[in-house]
């Protein structure tokens, strides 16, 4: 796949390391309701990137994409719906994010300068691979505090990013006032840390283990223990008492 991109594409990332990125966003969206999400953005520079997308008012869901294909896994037990280009103009739940912002995120996908021009501005990226939005302006490199993005539908989106803070040596912007035709929010990042270094989000509180019960040996008054067929209803009793 790298292969086939590299002379079309010239990729912009976030961050270029593999991390975990937990963000919180809270918005007024096109039907002046309120509304919140909270992602898990697990990002691998050389394998599918994953968001775990909690929302206030819709169901949960993961979104996996590897550039070329990707896919939703939603509800308890996971149904798989397959994406293609033209789903990432979706919404994300109700909020006035689409599903093309984490597709951008994940692969950076933007079109590489344009060789005739003399002096192209270096402060406009246009998009190689999306439906949604044609280009992104920033006002300076590389910490930038405003952010223009134009698309589909005469669509604008406006951030005022207010921080700039290193996390694990990557720098990110820490929060982001996001408007746009008729919505308006805040974006924040709660935590972030490389992918390789912690299992969980650190500022979750970690979750007691259950207490166990002990399991009262079966067959004890025989004398030499070993592996037997247990009848199913003492299966079943074990179990109960295990839990």
């Amino acid at each position: 796949m790298a292969h086939n991109v590299k002379p079309q594409y010239c990729p912009h990332f976030l961050t270029n390391t593999s991390m975990v990125i937990n963000i919180e966003g809270r918005f007024v969206n096109e039907e002046r309701n309120r509304t919140s999400m909270s992602v898990e953005w697990r990002h691998h520079g050389d394998a599918l990137d994953t968001f775990f997308v909690d929302l206030y008012d819709k169901p949960s869901f993961k979104f996996i994409t590897a550039g070329k294909f990707r896919y939703m896994e939603i509800g308890n037990p996971s149904v798989k719906r397959q994406l293609g280009l033209h789903h990432l103009k979706e919404n994300i739940g109700k909020t006035p994010l689409k599903l093309d912002d984490l597709e951008l995120l994940a692969n950076g996908y933007f079109k590489c300068p344009d060789s005739t021009k003399q002096a192209p501005n270096p402060n406009v990226f246009a998009t190689a691979a999306s439906n949604m939005w044609w280009s992104l302006v920033v006002d300076s490199l590389p910490t930038p505090n405003k952010a223009v993005m134009y698309g589909a539908q005469k669509r604008t989106r406006y951030f005022a990013i207010s921080n700039w803070l290193a996390y694990a040596g990557e720098v990110l912007p820490t929060l982001v006032n996001v408007s746009g035709d008729n919505y308006s929010g805040i974006l924040w990042i709660r935590s972030a840390y490389p992918a390789q270094a912690l299992k969980t989000d650190p500022l979750r509180q970690s979750v007691k283990p259950k207490v166990q019960i002990p399991v009262p040996k079966l067959f004890r008054k025989i004398s030499m223990e070993r592996e037997r067929e247990v009848p199913l209803i003492l299966k079943l009793n074990e179990q109960l008492l295990s839990e």
